[in-house]
């Protein structure tokens, strides 16, 4: 079935519950003409209907597609490129993607920073053990995903390990160290962590400092 025989039927499963005034009958009418224009104003009315949500549709897709390449690392004026007009214009149509460009940009510079700041908080044992255990996992599965020769199976995949390793960092890292005192304590009873808890809390708090600059900044893509 083409794009256009979809709607056409969409249409026509519409008409029939379309409310349009009848103009009446006009001077020159046949037999049957007056039924037969109302008919069509409301079969006119539905493709109007059908039209918005059609234009509405592609235009969701439109911008999934797009936010979907920049998660992927392109920037607006990659995107002015595609659509043949003016970063501005991408900018102005799909005003939140500054933004998430920003975000992807920082994560791809700073995957082994982020990476290393999780493990330091991990080693030093800050955190609960349900915190804990969701930072290992995510740290585990952004070193698969990001491991020399890593290949995405799809375009999916592909933008799920920059979002999950995005979770990483402000939902899991940021959450187990809204936990974590200002200057938290060494483990008493005789433990003793690989790392220093202080140092470890303090460097992971830095990183989360310098990607809240960094993503909140204004910048031009």
């Amino acid at each position: 079935m083409t794009p256009e025989s979809s709607l056409e039927r969409a249409v026509a499963e519409r008409a029939g519950a379309t409310v349009v005034a009848d103009p009446g009958p006009k001077l020159d009418d046949r037999d049957g003409e007056q039924a037969a224009r109302h008919g069509a104003l409301a079969g006119l009315g539905a493709a109007l209907a059908v039209e918005a949500e059609a234009r509405d549709a592609a235009a969701t897709i439109a911008a999934r597609r797009a936010e979907t390449a920049v998660w992927l690392g392109a920037s607006l004026a990659d995107l002015g490129a595609v659509t043949g007009r003016s970063r501005q214009a991408a900018r102005k149509r799909w005003p939140g993607l500054g933004a998430v460009h920003r975000r992807r940009r920082w994560l791809g510079n700073h995957v082994e920073d982020v990476l290393w700041a999780a493990r330091l908080v991990l080693d030093a044992g800050l955190g609960g053990p349900d915190a804990r255990a969701a930072l290992a996992d995510a740290v585990a599965a952004a070193e698969e995903a990001f491991a020399e020769g890593a290949q995405p199976a799809d375009l999916d995949a592909a933008v799920g390990r920059w979002q999950a390793f995005d979770a990483l960092v402000d939902r899991h890292l940021r959450d187990l160290l809204a936990e974590v005192p200002a200057e938290p304590a060494a483990p008493g009873g005789g433990v003793v962590a690989p790392v220093d808890p202080g140092f470890a809390a303090h460097g992971a708090r830095g990183v989360l400092r310098y990607d809240d600059h960094a993503v909140h900044a204004v910048d031009e893509p």
